[in-house]
């Protein structure tokens, strides 16, 4: 039985189909342009020498960025902003730390308890976080606190659903319940368990944590705005006041924010893949 051609009944094959890829990926160049058409704007802002005269930027230089340096205010925003984000992400994993391995040594529940309590600083806006601690800790304490403790007592609560996540997920990662069971049924208690095991085995998810958070802690600006403003100028709110007496300066600063936050986070990215086993992996047979 011989079977004729399409084209012998009258039939025509078209040879020019759309690719069932080509609408994502428009939408996809579409995104990737959106978002990084404003980083290359202020890349562009910040190398040019001045741009108030068309649609692009006039003459590059890098004095700019040398200037920062050498600018004391800058410095001196530069300084607080380490030292303030440093001691609210030490807080938030010492206490987020410490909350995570708790909750999968003691029982489920109070791990269920502490996912629920991770959502709060989400659901609750900072300006809100802000103006409740100005009518708080300085309509009322204000005599008696420091507003720098306030200030990181507020960003080590805010910060902790960011280091709980990034220790839950190591220790399931890990696999830490086979670990702890073994362990009791040996004898062993459980801090010898988290002194000689899980410690040594959870020190890079510990420090991207840190680092996470320390990042967080440099980029926010809502409530450093408002609750620290006149007492102890930051690089994020300093960055929104420069916009208007020096754009250049302003777009230096940024790109050197993130040029700092990029290599955090490639060295969070190298630290949350080193070190920890997976039992999915260590079980499969060679």
């Amino acid at each position: 039985m011989v079977v004729g051609a399409p084209e012998a009944f009258g039939m025509s094959i078209r040879h020019s189909v759309a690719p069932a890829w080509r609408l994502p990926a428009l939408a996809f160049w579409l995104s990737a342009v959106f978002v990084l058409l404003p980083p290359a704007a202020v890349m562009a802002y910040a190398f040019s020498e001045r741009w108030d005269q068309g649609l692009l930027p006039q003459g590059a230089t890098v004095a700019w960025l040398t200037a920062l340096a050498a600018d004391d205010r800058i410095r001196a925003a530069a300084w607080n902003t380490v030292w303030i984000s440093g001691a609210a992400a030490a807080l938030a994993v010492l206490l987020g730390g410490t909350a995570s391995l708790c909750g999968h040594l003691a029982s489920a529940r109070l791990k269920r308890l502490l996912d629920a309590l991770a959502l709060l600083p989400y659901a609750i806006p900072p300006v809100v976080v802000a103006i409740g601690a100005l009518d708080l800790f300085v309509g009322q304490w204000g005599d008696v606190l420091d507003l720098r403790a306030v200030y990181i007592g507020l960003l080590a609560a805010l910060l902790f659903p960011l280091v709980h996540q990034t220790l839950s997920a190591a220790l399931q990662q890990l696999d830490a319940g086979p670990l702890i069971d073994a362990s009791r049924t040996l004898g062993a208690s459980d801090g010898f368990l988290l002194r000689r095991v899980l410690l040594p085995l959870l020190l890079p998810a510990f420090a991207a944590a840190g680092l996470l958070a320390w990042t967080t802690a440099a980029m926010e600006f809502a409530i450093a705005n408002l609750l620290l403003a006149g007492s102890l100028e930051l690089l994020q709110p300093l960055i929104n006041g420069l916009r208007g007496a020096n754009g250049h300066q302003a777009a230096a600063l940024i790109v050197v924010s993130l040029l700092i936050t990029t290599l955090l986070g490639l060295l969070v990215h190298l630290l949350t893949s080193w070190r920890i086993p997976s039992r999915s992996k260590s079980n499969t047979p060679t």
